[in-house]
């Protein structure tokens, strides 16, 4: 089964692409020698908290940070005075309180809500018992008119619902949302409706991904239905926004190689009708975690790339069409890759990142505001490359493929090479016309030494040169 593992991906130091402008710098949340992680943030508009799981006490507690835009920290850091399982709490704002949801080490998922002002409201209180641990991105929460719907999967692997109003009151009582044992599920509300969509966890593969929608007075609408059930593994993390007529479902597929994740977009309408299917990250790119929201005008997607190690970001029209290039919302820092995802409130959306090691260890969470794009999917002088850029290859060192991405902003001759350190060239990946945009080459070094080499682009004036590694 293809399966995304964090700590198998090979680190890449220093890149180049040519990207959007964004808003405001990013900055530190929660960075030192202590171990720390992100669950998620969101802006309230006087301002913003972002969830961090991990503290000088240990890498399990359950903390938060107030912040301000454009980029700074509020207070002290808030204890919530408990622990929890990684990724630690999602955070919602509800127009008055920030509200967090997280599951502790007692197979319990709790909540608790803290004012603008940072103090806890109440004490923590448990939403729900028996829930599963085993499993990272193991339950989701969305606001409805008047309260929110937790979810969550129990030790049967089942997915399971349960309504908390404002106050902290549970309404009803849990509600069984599936009819397959689920996992990576996502939610979002319609204004009716919620719905839960996940992956159906099955012996044969993880393949297909259903989803169901639950009123807003807890009761099942309709039956669980299919929203995917195509060849292709779908294994892994989702994320859902709804546009005001629809939603789209960001997940992950392996239509083209199957041994590479593409990125995918899938509408539902509130009547469970499924709609168009679109490609929102190609597999060249090595994506994986997609993270969504709706600002009212547009989509941001942003997804954890591989093949330049950064966070990135991108745009798109409630038609699935993108409106900008991608951009780099966090990049890499030394051997550190940056694992996160954004929310949207108060006008301005809040990406987190987390920067982990090859282990998956050693976190420092940073943050930045993005303001929402005002680009119309028309506005064709936003969809162009306006930048020459030859990016480093990934991955470097490498045995026997690598991959190199480079962008051009007009029309022009591109030749890449790949050249020894007496200057001989080895190979020429590229030799022809090629209209304004972004591209990939594959080297394939079977038959050379290890060692380094050199590659060179040449584009109109543009020259660059940049290194590899070859390591048998």
């Amino acid at each position: 089964m293809l399966s995304f593992r964090p700590f198998s991906f090979i680190f890449i130091i220093g890149f180049i692409v040519a990207q959007s402008t964004l808003n405001a710098q990013e900055f530190p949340i929660a960075v030192g020698s202590d171990t720390t992680f992100s669950g998620g943030a969101v802006y309230g508009g006087h301002n913003g908290l972002v969830a961090v799981c991990g503290n000088s006490l240990g890498q399990y507690f359950i903390t938060a940070q107030l912040v301000g835009a454009p980029g700074y920290l509020i207070g002290p850091r808030i204890s919530l005075g408990s622990t929890g399982v990684v990724p630690g709490a999602l955070p919602l704002f509800d127009g008055k309180n920030y509200f967090l949801v997280w599951r502790d080490f007692n197979a319990t998922l709790q909540g608790q809500f803290i004012d603008t002002s940072g103090n806890t409201v109440g004490s923590a209180f448990t939403i729900a018992t028996g829930v599963l641990l085993d499993q990272r991105f193991q339950h989701c929460v969305a606001l409805g008119d008047s309260a929110f719907l937790a979810g969550f999967v129990k030790s049967d692997g089942y997915l399971y619902g349960q309504r908390v109003n404002k106050n902290g009151s549970l309404l009803g009582s849990v509600i069984q949302i599936s009819n397959t044992q689920a996992r990576d599920f996502c939610i979002a509300y319609d204004g009716t409706n919620y719905l839960l969509a996940w992956v159906v966890v099955a012996s044969t593969g993880d393949k297909d991904i259903q989803g169901q929608f639950v009123s807003s007075t807890g009761a099942l609408v309709g039956n669980n239905f299919v929203i995917d059930n195509g060849p292709n593994y779908s294994d892994n993390p989702t994320s859902l926004a709804f546009d005001g007529t629809r939603y789209l479902l960001a997940y992950h597929e392996s239509p083209d190689t199957k041994t590479a994740w593409t990125i995918m977009g899938r509408f539902v309408t509130t009547l469970g009708t499924i709609g168009e299917t679109t490609t929102l990250c190609d597999s060249s790119k090595h994506p994986a975690f997609p993270s969504i929201a709706f600002d009212q005008t547009n989509y941001l997607l942003t997804w954890l790339q591989s093949s330049n190690g950064a966070m990135m970001g991108r745009f798109y029209h409630t038609t699935g069409l993108p409106v900008d290039s991608p951009f780099v919302v966090f990049s890499s820092v030394g051997n550190k890759m940056p694992f996160g995802g954004i929310g949207f409130g108060g006008g301005l959306y809040l990406a987190v990142a987390t920067r982990v090691d090859a282990n998956f260890s050693d976190g420092d969470v940073y943050a930045r505001f993005i303001q929402p794009t005002t680009t119309s999917v028309k506005d064709e002088e936003n969809l162009v490359v306006r930048t020459f850029a030859l990016s480093q290859n990934f991955p470097n060192p490498f045995n026997p493929t690598t991959t190199i991405n480079y962008t051009i902003p007009t029309r022009s001759h591109v030749t890449l090479s790949v050249f020894n350190v007496l200057g001989q060239k080895v190979a020429e990946l590229v030799n022809r016309s090629e209209e304004a945009g972004s591209y990939n080459a594959t080297f394939n070094a079977t038959g050379l030494a290890s060692g380094v080499y050199l590659y060179r682009m040449y584009a109109g004036s543009f020259v660059q040169t940049r290194k590899l590694v070859v390591m048998k």
